[in-house]
């Protein structure tokens, strides 16, 4: 029987350089939305009953103006750059040189990540050998617009592909 590649096991140590691997991938944060028992987003105590809009004006210390509660943890990924044309189909395909939009983003992640439509990636400033920053600062916030769980494997889910997009009014100041 011949033996076949264990895709997991290839990510792990790809990734998270797992069996004295080299470390290819990075620290992000995953923004999980809290959700009540009805799968609903749950509203923060800044959203006004009135509008049903958090407090612009003074933002919110518990989710910084996003209106819903959600809990932030660690995670370690690999991502990459993709462009804005094509749609999926051109998603896995190399960036020739020359001009692309950055904004979209494709995050590999384990296969057992907790990670959905309500959820976002927080890429944090990093220096120069790739370690964070302490104090943590958000960089980039990115929302998933597509989750591609790849399987194998008789149907195994191996790892998690969030192909995500920028949002625009985000973005540290440099």
């Amino acid at each position: 029987m011949k033996k076949e590649i264990d895709l997991r096991k290839n990510f792990d140590e790809l990734v998270l350089g797992k069996s004295n691997n080299l470390v290819h991938g990075y620290k992000v944060l995953i923004r999980n939305a809290r959700l009540d028992s009805n799968h609903k987003l749950i509203k923060c105590t800044c959203v006004s009953d009135l509008t049903d809009e958090p407090d612009q004006e003074n933002e919110c210390r518990f989710c910084l103006g996003e209106g819903h509660i959600w809990d932030e943890r660690f995670t370690t990924c690999y991502s990459s750059l993709i462009g804005a044309d094509g749609g999926k189909a051109n998603r896995n395909k190399r960036i020739i040189p020359g001009e692309m939009r950055t904004d979209y983003k494709v995050f590999y992640l384990r296969y057992d990540e907790k990670l959905s439509y309500y959820d976002k990636i927080i890429e944090l400033r990093l220096d120069f050998e790739g370690n964070l920053i302490i104090p943590y600062k958000r960089e980039f916030i990115y929302r998933p617009e597509t989750i591609q769980n790849y399987r194998s494997d008789n149907g195994r889910l191996e790892y998690i592909a969030a192909y995500c997009k920028e949002e625009p009014s985000i973005r540290a100041n440099r």
